[in-house]
Formats: C-alpha cells, sequence, structure tokens
C-alpha cells in the first residue's frame, strides 16, 4: 500500500511502512524525507523559483562531501530523463561508518518550485531500493 504526501503544491507516494518526517516543512527552502524500516531514505528539498539548478547541484553536493570528509567520496555528474523531466546531479558513494553508500542526488523545476531531491541507502540495499526511489520520483514528477 501506498501513502501521499501533498502540501504546498508538492505531492509524492511513498510506501505506507516508511516514516514521514516533515518537521521542515515551514520556510523557505524547506524540506521533507521518508525514511525506510532499513534506513535508507528519499528527501526533497523545495527552493524558490529562479534559484540556479547548477549552483543549487553543487552547493548540496559539497555540503554532502564536507559531511563525510573523513572518509572515502566519490561523485560522477549524472543526467536522467524522469517522466519527461530533465534532471541533472551526480550519483555517489561514500563510506560511512563501515557501510558504503550509495546516493543520487538530482535538481529540476517542477511547476514553480526548484527541487533537489537526494536519496541513499547502504550498498547491499542499493539495487532493491532504487525502485522504490524511482517510483516516488516519479510520483513526484506526474502527481
Amino acid at each position: 500500500m501506498t501513502a501521499t504526501y501533498e502540501q504546498f503544491g508538492i505531492r509524492f507516494l511513498y510506501p505506507e511502512n516508511w516514516e514521514l518526517d516533515n518537521r521542515d516543512d515551514t520556510g523557505q527552502p524547506w524540506s521533507v524525507s521518508v525514511h525506510s524500516p532499513t534506513g535508507a531514505f528519499w528527501s526533497i528539498t523545495v527552493h524558490g523559483q529562479h534559484t540556479e539548478l547548477t549552483e543549487l547541484v553543487n552547493q548540496t553536493l559539497q555540503t554532502i562531501e564536507q559531511e563525510y570528509e573523513q572518509s572515502f567520496f566519490e561523485s560522477f555528474q549524472a543526467k536522467e530523463e524522469i517522466a519527461g523531466h530533465m534532471t541533472s546531479g551526480y550519483d555517489i558513494n561514500f563510506f560511512y561508518l563501515d557501510f558504503l553508500i550509495c546516493a543520487k542526488l538530482r535538481v529540476f523545476q517542477l511547476g514553480q518550485h526548484d527541487c533537489v531531491v537526494l536519496y541513499q541507502g547502504e550498498n547491499r540495499d542499493f539495487d532493491e531500493l532504487q525502485r522504490v526511489f524511482d517510483a516516488i520520483t516519479f510520483s513526484l514528477l506526474t502527481e
């Protein structure tokens, strides 16, 4: 079964057994995330219109890189079409504690909003979870 998040013109579906964290959905920019039972997460940060997307994705990547600067960190530029929307960003791998973490960072415009989507999970679960992450992102872009 699926649950629905809908607020401020943003709507997406997510698995009902995932935990919604929307404590940062006020002010500008604002964000909301959903967390899997295994600790993986999908998040969206919504900025006002007219944010330079290239600058936005590079700032977000730099923040992530600084957070994990004490460990192995690699990123690869990526472009991807999702539900007819062109997205750009990075595919990211890094170590956290003893775990290899895989993440995808994407930016795009959605109506009046500039959006950053970040999702990540442990390497051994990521391939399976990526289908769920992709479905959440697809629902965001088609709702």
